[in-house]
């Protein structure tokens, strides 16, 4: 199946400049899902000039430099998630380049749907009980196997 798999040589892409101090190469960008994945390159003394807050997942993975928020540095090789709903205002006192993969989903309101649960519930880890100590009820007690195979 063609599509289903993308490569993509980030040294064949232009940097966008963002704001003066912050480049970008996109990747990968969805509009329909909000999906996007792009290397981010901050000059040295840089800091986001006002307050992020996010509606959708979003993973920074710090691939050089210092990546600092809420009085935390980061180093390369970190993994840094913000989950949707969260907010924050990032800086680097000596300059960082860190790839950012936003994942689509938004926040969750309300409660869940049973397609959501039956994916949940195949999920490794999420046993009745760790499923009853998240707040989740856990009324299908069929082993994993037993469980049909459900995807959001």
């Amino acid at each position: 199946m063609q599509g289903l798999i993308s490569y993509v040589d980030s040294n064949s892409i232009e940097w966008f400049q963002f704001r003066p101090g912050s480049r970008w190469k996109t990747l990968f960008e969805d509009p329909k899902t909000g999906q996007r994945a792009i290397l981010v390159q901050w000059d040295p003394g840089y800091r986001m000039g006002q307050v992020d807050h996010h509606d959708r997942d979003e993973i920074v993975y710090v691939l050089s430099g210092t990546f600092v928020q809420k009085g935390r540095s980061s180093r390369a090789g970190t993994y840094i998630h913000h989950r949707a709903g969260s907010r924050h205002q990032a800086s680097t006192p000596d300059g960082c380049t860190f790839l950012e993969i936003v994942t689509g989903q938004r926040a969750r309101r309300g409660r869940p749907t049973a397609k959501q649960l039956g994916w949940f519930r195949n999920l490794p880890g999420c046993t009745p009980t760790a499923l009853r100590s998240k707040g989740v009820a856990a009324d299908d007690r069929r082993s994993r196997s037993a469980r049909p195979s459900v995807r959001p």
